[in-house]
């Protein structure tokens, strides 16, 4: 599962080696500053929007890469049965508008990101 950390004013996302494969991506940084919200999300599945390119997914199972839709894109590596934290980013800083993370105790990210802004 992907991890996250905040260093030097910069977000990490660092992804396994099998998130890197599936989501056809390396890890993601962005400042800190271009994170506009964050929210814990219970069904992070059913935030997915647009269609997976270039990625891996399992409809219900697993979602891992870039998700595109109307001219937008967002990072996604989710999967079943784990709640997840929702980030919106500024497009200025970063290609992705959003990243939609499974993780071990979200509640945790989100208050870690809220802080560090």
């Amino acid at each position: 599962m992907a991890e996250i950390q905040v260093e030097s004013g910069q977000v990490s996302i660092h992804l396994n080696f099998a998130e890197k494969i599936g989501a056809l991506h390396g890890d993601l940084h962005f400042p800190v500053s271009a994170v506009r919200a964050v929210r814990v999300v219970d069904k992070p599945f059913c935030e997915i929007e647009g269609i997976r390119s270039p990625g891996t997914g399992v409809p219900g199972l697993i979602a891992l890469g870039t998700y595109r839709a109307h001219g937008r894109r967002d990072f996604v590596a989710v999967y079943r049965g784990e709640r997840g934290v929702l980030i919106e980013i500024d497009a200025d800083n970063t290609k992705y508008r959003r990243v939609i993370l499974s993780a071990k105790d979200p509640d945790r990210v989100r208050n870690i990101l809220a802080s560090a802004r």
